[in-house]
């Protein structure tokens, strides 16, 4: 066989052993999201802190919108996400208690901090209310998030009111462990895309 004939093939197997070495290689994305919750921004023993005091194991749902009708499909899933961090009830296993929804989304304005929400700190931009919480991811994550066109990125924690109640409203409490909940999955997410500040 002519060599000029085995130049090509070769050329796609290495190319092939590239792609693959690529995929195959342990990112910090694919190492979080492989051991935690909520597409990697919370370890299991951080998702429990936000509870309703009534117990049962803390079952996350990361819930993707259907996108059937959608044209096209997100590469990747943390703009489309909600995550919602449930408890099994004792009585009915199969049903479920909302504590709390987590989301990452790209948007152009922080929203204003609201009565009684106090600022996270730390070096980060945002804030922990009784109710929500906001904080913005460092600046250089929205190019790495492949969201240039993005101002800012957001991760917002939703407390259901189940939760409140189940707490009798104790808000320090609740703001302390929420606080919690918000920093490690903003630290989680700038390590996934390697963005921190």
């Amino acid at each position: 066989m002519n060599k000029k004939h085995l130049v090509l093939p070769a050329v796609l197997v290495v190319a092939a052993a590239v792609v693959a070495t690529v995929q195959l290689w342990p990112t910090e994305l694919k190492k979080l999201r492989e051991q935690n919750l909520c597409l990697g921004m919370l370890t299991e023993q951080t998702a429990g802190l936000i509870h309703d005091g009534k117990g049962g194991a803390v079952v996350v749902d990361e819930s993707i919108p259907d996108s059937s009708g959608s044209a096209t499909k997100a590469s990747d899933p943390i703009f489309s996400t909600i995550c919602f961090a449930n408890r099994k009830n004792a009585d009915d296993k199969s049903s479920m208690r909302l504590q709390y929804t987590l989301d990452v989304r790209p948007t152009d304005t922080l929203n204003d901090r609201p009565k009684g929400a106090i600022p996270v700190k730390g070096g980060l931009t945002g804030w922990v209310g009784q109710r929500q919480s906001e904080v913005q991811l460092p600046d250089g994550c929205a190019k790495e998030m492949k969201r240039p066109e993005a101002r800012y990125i957001t991760v917002t924690l939703k407390i259901s009111q189940n939760t409140l109640v189940g707490r009798d409203w104790d808000y320090a409490s609740l703001m302390k462990d929420s606080r919690t909940v918000i920093v490690e999955a903003v630290e989680n997410l700038t390590k996934q895309y390697d963005c921190s500040a």
